[in-house]
């Protein structure tokens, strides 16, 4: 441990042990440390600990001390300890889950401190060690596309299913909501398009030489995956109260009434086309009632969702 770190550590020690603000001259007493040189350059040294402190997350505060006419410093305990964390047996078992697909040693004993209070999983069903493998060659073939400005050549499939050979300039690989996507100009169409890379059939293949093109200098990459523009509408959902809040921390207000025996969900603005895959999250949770138009949509998304899943076409 470096001085300066040992310094640190130990100025927090003693705020968090205090009892009342202290001034410069008790954490001198209290820490041993301010008293090498003059005052003036233990006051700024001071001062730096106490920056970099703060800077760390730590809350150190300034208060005055009570029958004095100084102030004094002092961290409070419920400002800086973490509350309880309260984990139910599903939760602890999916954190362990996820701990097998991407964590190591310290993860694991982070979980176990997690865990100690918790009850004991042992309800949930035992999984087999999990592994999750991740091809990155599509993303650095077209990044390294991107960066020596060549055109290239791929199959896609659509939303739909069907699939065509792309010939395109690609301008830029970004991520929008856990996908990732090549914006690019498709030659077929003489028109600036973004690619889901998981729709990509086959190894992109170059079709030109370096510096073929040059990117517009308007390109709006976020507007380029954005997708298309709704206008907003009213709805109102007939949702189960567990998942409820979820609901609510999208601005939905209680109409009072119940359909069934669920409550009644109103939303002053939803786009009909972004937010059909928020609403899909919910699986049988969460039922739109109005407008009918969407109804419909959503009750054909989850028709081929189920048909997908059942392995049909």
């Amino acid at each position: 441990m470096t001085p300066k770190v040992e310094r640190l550590v130990n100025l927090t020690v003693a705020l968090l042990e205090a009892r009342r603000p202290m001034s410069l001259a008790e954490i001198r007493r209290r820490t041993g440390y301010y008293v090498q040189g003059d005052p003036e350059s233990t006051r700024r040294m001071f001062e730096r600990d106490k920056d970099d402190l703060r800077r760390m997350g730590v809350p150190v505060e300034l208060r005055d001390i009570p029958f004095d006419e100084d102030s004094g410093y002092i961290v409070d305990r419920r400002d800086y300890e973490l509350p309880d964390v309260a984990l139910t047996p599903d939760e602890v078992a999916a954190l362990a889950l996820a701990l097998q697909v991407s964590g190591g040693a310290g993860e694991r004993l982070a979980l176990a401190k997690l865990a100690a209070r918790a009850p004991d999983p042992a309800g949930v069903a035992a999984t087999e060690a999990t592994r999750v493998s991740v091809d990155t060659e599509p993303v650095d073939a077209l990044a390294d596309a991107v960066l020596r400005r060549v055109p290239l050549t791929f199959t896609y499939r659509t939303a739909g299913g069907a699939t065509a050979r792309r010939r395109v300039d690609p301008y830029a690989v970004v991520q929008r909501r856990s996908a990732w996507y090549l914006v690019a100009k498709d030659h077929d169409r003489d028109a600036r398009r973004a690619f889901r890379l998981d729709r990509i059939v086959d190894r992109p293949r170059e079709v030109g030489e370096p510096g073929s093109f040059e990117p517009p200098e308007d390109l709006d990459v976020a507007a380029a995956v954005a997708g298309p523009d709704a206008e907003p509408v009213v709805v109102e959902l007939a949702v189960d109260p567990e998942v409820s809040w979820a609901v609510e921390l999208r601005g939905a207000v209680a109409t009072g009434r119940h359909h069934g025996t669920r409550p009644v969900l109103r939303l002053e603005a939803l786009d009909p086309v972004r937010d059909r895959s928020w609403l899909l999250g919910f699986g049988p949770d969460v039922e739109v009632l109005t407008p009918a138009s969407l109804r419909e949509q959503m009750a054909a998304d989850l028709a081929r969702v189920l048909a997908a899943a059942e392995g049909r076409s």
